[in-house]
């Protein structure tokens, strides 16, 4: 899946210092680090064996060791080593996850501090009887309110349904390569205009041309995640800290780059390829800010989110668009 792939493609920037433990929590360490590696699976039990693999080192290290592991040996962040704790911490028994129908991240969701053991068990249970639990389902009972995006509000821009269900999602990790071939389109490129001529962006949610929705801030939360529609394409381009498990239940197709392989002609490419004009994508990181002006020459509907309110500001101006707030989203 996306998280193992990624881990597969991460440059390592740095050196854990195991020289520096005792023997005795070396060996146990690096064991666990090997034993980490070969279970990132997306299976809820091997997710549960990650994160009791994890829970073992961090009890063999002192204060910020950890996250100096974490960062050393998976590009981790201390956020994504708890998401596999948590269910370790959570359930118990491994074979509690045997065979349940669950989305990676609706497990993690089910297994924050956070979420009540009443919730927890009512899914826990739909998802032993084979019913399909998805993020979203689960984040929206946790809300307290019926399933609801941006694009249900008349004064939203509405996604095309994909053509397939999101359980049929695939995962596309894309090296640098040459760009798939391409075909230009007749629909004339926007003016780019100066960011210096637009507002500041404080985090909130804007609508740009009346078409496409962006998002500035942390589109890791709920926030986000919750507002966003089924997608036919959803574009990761990030490192290999990965928080967005639930794209994976939002697109049909979802493809992920590292920042250093994106040039336009790539972007332009697979938005013809994974969607048609009309149809909802989704770019979780504005990196490049010629993403949203292609997007928008291609007629695609744009979802779009980065907590850098520069990277937010740089898209728009790119696109030749205005952007205007929208009011907050009504719970």
């Amino acid at each position: 899946m996306a998280k193992q792939e990624l881990v597969k493609q991460a440059q390592v920037v740095a050196s854990f210092d195991y020289d520096g433990l005792e023997p005795g929590p070396r060996s146990v360490v690096q064991q666990r680090t090997g034993e980490i590696k070969e279970r990132l699976q997306r299976s809820a039990q091997d997710i549960w064996e990650v994160g009791q693999r994890l829970a073992e080192v961090r009890a063999c290290l002192k204060h910020g060791q950890f996250d100096s592991w974490l960062q050393a040996e998976f590009g981790w962040s201390r956020r994504t080593a708890y998401n596999f704790i948590n269910v370790y911490e959570t359930f118990q028994e491994r074979s509690n996850l045997a065979q349940i129908n669950i989305a990676t991240s609706a497990l993690y969701l089910l297994a924050a501090p956070s979420t009540s053991p009443e919730v927890r068990d009512d899914f826990l249970n739909r998802a032993k009887a084979g019913e399909k639990v998805t993020h979203k389902e689960l984040s929206q009972t946790l809300r307290g309110k019926p399933s609801s995006s941006l694009s249900q509000s008349s004064s939203q821009p509405t996604a095309a349904p994909p053509s397939q269900s999101s359980t049929a999602s695939i995962i596309k990790v894309i090296p640098k390569a040459t760009a798939p071939e391409h075909h230009p389109t007749a629909v004339s490129s926007p003016a780019p205009m100066p960011a210096s001529e637009l507002a500041t962006m404080p985090p909130g949610w804007y609508r740009l041309g009346g078409q496409h929705v962006m998002f500035c801030g942390d589109t890791a939360s709920e926030e986000f995640a919750q507002q966003v529609p089924p997608v036919a394409f959803a574009l990761a381009i990030t490192s290999n800290d990965w928080d967005h498990d639930w794209l994976i239940d939002q697109a049909r197709t979802v493809t992920i780059l590292a920042e250093a392989d994106v040039q336009a002609v790539m972007v332009e490419a697979m938005l013809q390829m994974f969607s048609q004009s009309q149809e909802s994508v989704l770019f979780p990181w504005l990196p490049q800010a010629e993403m949203l002006a292609i997007a928008h020459r291609l007629g695609r509907r744009v979802y779009a989110g980065d907590a850098d309110p520069e990277r937010c500001r740089a898209a728009a101006a790119a696109a030749g668009l205005i952007p205007q707030p929208l009011p907050p989203h009504q719970n």
